[in-house]
């Protein structure tokens, strides 16, 4: 028995964790409940990956139809029907009955309709998975999510029994300090947020409070909103700031690398993430690592699933007014380092070496304790 493992090559978070769960698999693998691991990808990618995994086998769409039946198969990525690599391999393995561990970071259909309520569009190639879901999660050996929010979601809407909760992780690169950071030279107060800019992360909130902070403090000249990121909403939130007429105080920088995220987490005197709706946010679990200030983040994110009376973080029920009392907040710099080492405290838990064990775990299971119902 071989684990197949389908290894995603794009940008964004998702495709990131997978990565990283298969690199630390890979230097575990003796430990693995699998006679050998193989990876799946897309052609292009398969010369590139060819040169860093040289010990083991990489399928192309041309041997997936190679795999023996009592291979397991994981989708470390959401499911989307669309006619690629990823999804050729979801078909063939279910034509084959092949044990489908599936990893869901996000829900779709939420994410469909909070878009159209926010943007008033739809777009069509998301409506084959939209109305897919339910059996895409339904019919596989075990799905993985990253939080009890998502997990509530599947169970109860989609019917999905076999599910794990594993919560993501951040890579240790976060939480060294040997780096050259961005020099702060005047006494501003900066605030800062990084992640996709698309309707469930909240950011036109996060406008619209910074926005009232301002007028109740008569627009004063030192602060600034740095917000980092692309998305479906960057054109709107642009528009919103300009009909706010608060373009000198909030600038829009794009994608960044890891380095600058961090420069900017490192230098800035808050980060708010306002999130209406996520999963267990890797923005977040950054922010919290690496962060020389407070880092304040929605109650309605995954992450706050894992949050005690005894790591009590700066959470808040995202609104207008609560926002904007966190400005008030920052700009005030009523911080302390305690809050800061607590926040690290918390990220140390989710490191890849301490999540990789529960992955090892469920393979072992489905491998040797559960009956895949649908052969």
């Amino acid at each position: 028995m071989n684990l197949i493992y389908y290894y995603p090559m794009k940008e964004g978070a998702p495709s990131k964790v997978a990565r990283n769960i298969f690199d630390v698999l890979y230097v575990k693998r003796n430990e693995l409940p699998f006679e050998e691991i193989a990876i799946c990808t897309d052609l292009k990618s398969k010369r590139i990956l060819a040169e860093k995994f040289k010990d083991i086998n990489i399928l192309s769409i041309k041997e997936i139809f190679k795999i023996d039946k009592k291979d397991v198969i994981h989708i470390p990525v959401s499911p989307f029907v669309f006619p690629n690599i990823k999804f050729l391999l979801h078909f063939f393995a279910k034509l084959n009955k092949n044990k489908i561990i599936l990893n869901y970071h996000g829900d779709l259909r939420n994410e469909i309709k909070l878009k159209y309520k926010s943007e008033k569009k739809i777009d069509f190639t998301d409506l084959p998975t939209y109305l897919l879901i339910p059996s895409l999660l339904t019919n596989t050996s075990e799905v993985i999510v990253n939080s009890h929010l998502l997990k509530n979601i599947i169970v109860n809407n989609y019917g999905v029994k076999s599910t794990s909760v594993i919560p993501n992780a951040v890579e240790d690169y976060w939480f060294l300090e040997d780096e050259e950071y961005i020099i702060k030279y005047r006494n501003d107060c900066e605030i800062f947020y990084h992640g996709r800019l698309s309707p469930e992360k909240g950011v036109d909130m996060l406008i619209k409070g910074f926005h009232k902070f301002l007028h109740e403090k008569n627009y004063p000249d030192n602060v600034s909103l740095y917000i980092a990121g692309e998305g479906s909403q960057r054109k709107y939130l642009q528009c919103l700031v300009q009909e706010l007429k608060i373009t000198d105080k909030v600038f829009f920088l794009g994608n960044l690398d890891r380095k600058l995220i961090k420069s900017y987490l490192k230098r800035v005197d808050g980060a708010i993430y306002p999130s209406i709706w996520d999963g267990f946010s890797l923005s977040i679990l950054e922010a919290l690592a690496s962060a020389n200030c407070p880092v304040f983040f929605s109650r309605k994110a995954g992450v706050y699933d894992f949050v005690t009376e005894e790591n009590a973080l700066n959470t808040f029920n995202p609104n207008i007014n609560t926002v904007a009392n966190i400005f008030h907040y920052i700009f005030e710099k009523k911080t302390n380092k305690e809050v800061i080492e607590r926040q690290k405290k918390f990220a140390k838990k989710y490191t890849w070496d301490k999540i990789i064990d529960q992955y090892i775990q469920i393979y072992r299971e489905v491998c040797n304790n559960r009956v895949n119902k649908y052969n």
